[in-house]
C-alpha cells in the first residue's frame, strides 16, 4: 500500500486520481478548501475502500502558512510519502486583481507558491519511499517569457494570463528542484492534461453566452476525467528514468525549450526564497 497526497483532490482531475488510487488499495490524503466537498468525497470513497485509507485535510493552499501547517501534519502522522500530486488550481476568469492575506496575488500563491512550498517541504518524507514521485499538473512548455518585473502579474491583470504565466513558473520550479536536490531519488514530472471536461474549466466564465460556448468546445475537444487521468496513473506506476520530465498528455515535452532554462530557474528560486522571507515564512 502506497501513501499518496493529492492537492485539489475533491474536484476534477484531482478527485478522479484520488478515487482511482483508492480503488487500487492505496492510502490517499486529499487536500481541499471546502469542508463539504471533503466530507462528500470521504463518504463516496468509503463505499468501496477501508475508512482508514481515506484522509481529508481541509486547507486554504493559497496561504503559505496553511501549506506549512499541512507539511508538519503529514510529517507528524506518516513515516513516508510515495507520491505528491499537485492539482490545486482555480480556473475562474477575472480581470479583478485578488490578493491573499499574506500579500501574494491569488493565482501566483495557489498555482505556484503552494507547489513550491509543498515540493520542498515534503522532500525529506518523500525520500524515505522506495520510488517517490512528484506530479505537477500544469501546462509545461507554455510559450512566452517570464515577466521578471511583474512576477505576480499585478499589472494589467487577467486571471487566464496569470495562470499561463504560472505554468512557466512551474516549469522553472521543476528545473530548480532537481538541480538543487543532490540525491535525486525523487522523480519530478510536469504534466499537461490539455482540455479536460471538469466543472472548473467549463464554469470558469460567469457570462452565460461565453459559458455556453466553452461547454460546447470542451464537449468537442475535451476528455472526460477518467480518460485524462490515465497517462498520469501510468507515470505513477512506471516513473520516468529522468529526474525531470514533462508531458503534454502522452507526448514528451522537450526540456530544451527556453521555458526550462536553468539560469532562469535559479533566478526564480532565489526570488521565491526572498519573497517568502519577506513574510517570515521559510519553506
Amino acid at each position: 500500500m502506497k501513501t499518496i497526497l493529492v492537492t485539489g483532490g475533491t474536484d476534477g482531475i484531482g478527485k478522479g486520481l484520488a478515487m482511482d488510487l483508492l480503488k487500487k488499495g492505496n492510502r490517499v490524503i486529499v487536500l481541499g478548501s471546502s469542508l463539504k466537498k471533503g466530507l462528500d468525497f470521504c463518504s463516496e470513497a468509503k463505499q468501496f475502500t477501508d475508512e482508514n485509507k481515506v484522509i481529508f485535510l481541509q486547507a486554504n493552499l493559497s496561504l503559505v502558512s496553511e501549506n506549512k501547517r499541512i507539511i508538519e501534519e503529514i510529517k507528524r502522522n506518516y513515516d513516508e510519502l510515495d507520491a505528491l500530486v499537485l492539482c490545486a488550481q482555480s480556473q475562474k476568469y477575472s480581470t479583478i486583481y485578488k490578493e491573499t492575506d499574506e500579500g501574494f496575488e491569488f493565482s501566483f500563491a495557489l498555482y505556484y507558491l503552494s507547489r513550491y512550498v509543498l515540493s520542498y517541504g515534503l522532500k525529506t518524507i518523500l525520500e524515505k519511499a522506495k520510488a517517490p514521485i512528484i506530479i505537477n499538473v500544469c501546462a509545461p512548455g507554455t510559450k512566452g517569457s517570464v515577466k521578471w518585473d511583474n512576477l505576480q502579474y499585478k499589472n494589467k491583470y487577467n486571471s487566464i494570463k496569470a495562470i499561463m504565466h504560472g505554468s512557466r513558473l512551474n516549469d522553472l520550479l521543476g528545473v530548480s528542484f532537481v538541480e538543487n536536490y543532490p540525491n535525486r531519488k525523487i522523480k519530478y514530472v510536469l504534466f499537461n492534461p490539455v482540455a479536460v471536461q471538469t466543472k472548473g474549466a467549463t464554469q470558469a466564465y460567469e457570462q452565460p453566452a461565453i459559458r455556453f460556448l466553452v461547454n460546447k468546445i470542451f464537449k468537442l475537444i475535451g476528455k472526460p476525467v477518467n480518460e485524462a487521468i490515465k497517462p498520469i496513473l501510468e507515470l505513477m506506476e512506471r516513473p520516468p528514468n529522468l529526474n525531470l520530465s514533462a508531458y503534454k498528455q502522452k507526448k514528451v515535452v522537450s526540456l530544451t525549450m527556453e521555458t526550462f532554462n536553468k539560469d532562469y530557474a535559479e533566478r526564480l528560486f532565489k526570488l521565491t526564497e526572498d519573497l517568502l522571507l519577506l513574510v517570515e515564512i521559510i519553506p
